[in-house]
Order: C-alpha cells, then sequence, then structure tokens
C-alpha cells in the first residue's frame, strides 16, 4: 500500500469527525470495508461521540472554548486511547501478583468496564466546567442549604454535600447535569492555590464498592459506589491528595439513601 492510499489514525478521527475531502473519504471508505477491526473503532468512535453530544450539547449556549467542545474531547480520549490500555494492562499486573491491600488497596485496579460510562462522564464534566471563571456552577456553595435540598429532590437520594476543608478545599458550589440513566449532580471544590477537584455522583442502586483509579493524560477519576450513589472524583492532582478527599468524601456520601 503506498503513501498515497495509507490509512492512519489520523485519517479515521477525520472521517469520523467529517473533515475528509470526498476524494479521500471514499479511500477511508474502501479501507475500512476490508479492515473489520478498524471499522469496530470507527463505529465505537461515533458511539460515544454521540453520547457527549448528546449529554453536553446544550451547553453550546455558555459559549464554552473551542478546545472544550464535546467532539473534541471525544477525539482527544481517542487519542489517549493507547495510554490508557497501557495503563489497563499494568493494573492488571497488580491485580494478578496480588497487590490488594485493603480498604484504598483495592482501589489499585482500574474501574470495571460497566463503571467506564460513568468515570467518561465525570472527566468530561470536569474538563468542560474546570476553568469557566464566570459560570463554574449553577448554584454557589454560599447557598449549601438550597444546593444540597435541590440536588437531591432531582437525584432522588438524600445527599450530604461533603465538606473538604479539613483537607484544604472548599466547595465552589454544584450544578445539576444529564447522565447516561439519570440526572447527575456536580460539585466542585477549589484549594487556595486555585487547584479544582469536581465530585460527580448519581443515583446508583447497589452495594459498596471499593474505591478505583483511572487516568486519561494529567486527569485521574476515583470511583466508587456509596449505598445508593455513584461517584467519581477527578481532578489534576497527585493520587495521595485525591486519595485523601475521595476518602473524606466517601464518609459523608455513604449515608445517601432513598428519599
Amino acid at each position: 500500500m503506498n503513501q498515497r492510499t495509507t490509512i492512519t489514525e489520523a485519517d479515521l478521527n477525520a472521517y469520523v469527525d467529517g473533515e475528509l475531502t470526498p476524494e479521500r473519504r471514499a479511500v477511508v471508505e474502501a479501507h475500512l470495508a476490508d479492515h473489520p477491526v478498524d471499522r469496530e473503532r470507527v463505529a465505537a468512535w461515533r458511539e460515544q461521540t454521540a453520547t457527549l453530544r448528546s449529554l453536553y450539547g446544550h451547553v453550546a449556549e455558555e459559549t464554552p472554548p473551542a478546545r472544550l467542545t464535546p467532539w473534541r474531547l471525544a477525539a482527544e480520549r481517542r487519542r489517549n486511547l493507547s495510554r490508557f490500555a497501557m495503563a489497563t494492562a499494568a493494573a492488571m499486573v497488580l491485580v494478578v501478583s496480588g497487590a490488594v491491600g485493603g480498604w484504598v488497596g483495592r482501589g489499585l485496579i482500574l474501574p470495571a468496564q460497566s463503571e467506564m460510562t460513568l468515570v467518561s462522564e465525570a472527566e468530561a464534566a470536569h474538563t468542560l466546567y474546570v476553568p469557566e471563571v464566570l459560570h463554574p456552577v449553577e448554584v454557589t456553595g454560599e447557598e449549601g442549604s438550597h444546593l444540597t435540598k435541590w440536588l437531591s429532590k432531582r437525584l432522588d437520594r438524600t445527599l450530604i454535600i461533603p465538606d473538604l476543608s479539613s483537607e484544604g478545599f472548599s466547595l465552589v458550589g454544584g450544578r445539576l447535569l444529564p447522565a447516561a440513566r439519570s440526572a447527575a449532580a456536580l460539585l466542585m471544590y477549589e484549594n487556595r492555590d486555585g487547584a479544582r477537584v469536581t465530585l460527580y455522583v448519581v443515583p446508583k442502586d447497589g452495594g459498596e464498592t471499593a474505591m478505583r483509579f483511572s487516568s486519561v493524560g494529567d486527569l485521574t477519576a476515583v470511583s466508587w459506589q456509596a449505598e445508593a450513589l455513584g461517584c467519581v472524583l477527578v481532578g489534576s492532582l497527585p493520587r495521595e491528595t485525591l486519595t485523601k478527599l475521595a476518602k473524606a468524601s466517601y464518609g459523608t456520601l455513604d449515608a445517601g439513601s432513598d428519599i
């Protein structure tokens, strides 16, 4: 196959995003017809992009930076896919070698596939709203009582908002977002240096689960289940710091239950 007809990952990304010329598009489609693996990758990317658009297309009215549009986030996530696969392999080595020691130790494995949609939603919401200066939240932390009642009602759960001040983080506020199967609460915290973390919470029936870690680029996500809530803490901070914040949040949110 010569250089003109070689299909790269950049070509496949451009094909999904509709950025190819008609001639180049025809070449890519011919390639996909003979390469089922690439065809499945393209289908998965399209589904992911469609999910992000359905979840966060409404924020277009807030005029976010071009680099933070949902489809660009999807493209960035695809570019980090190989690094994510390597991290998954490393995590599996830890599991096989028995590196599981206690509550936090069990969290050294990456989230199971069933949790990845929740983690992806949390990462996308974090990336979208953390850079905002004027409107990072809908309801500020100063309206804590109202925020608690509002989010509890919309999630149909008794939501107790964690106080992370002992770890140096104050509540900026929160907002309501659509999730794959329900509403989601996004809580944002900030320390004195301006570093922000977000806590993404959805109603999710089931028992307690250990904390699990995953990373994409410079973002680290810590996910767990607390009674009737699925929770994901996201931030660009050292794992040790995120672990402390997650443990502080876990103890509070563990009290969440059906209204």
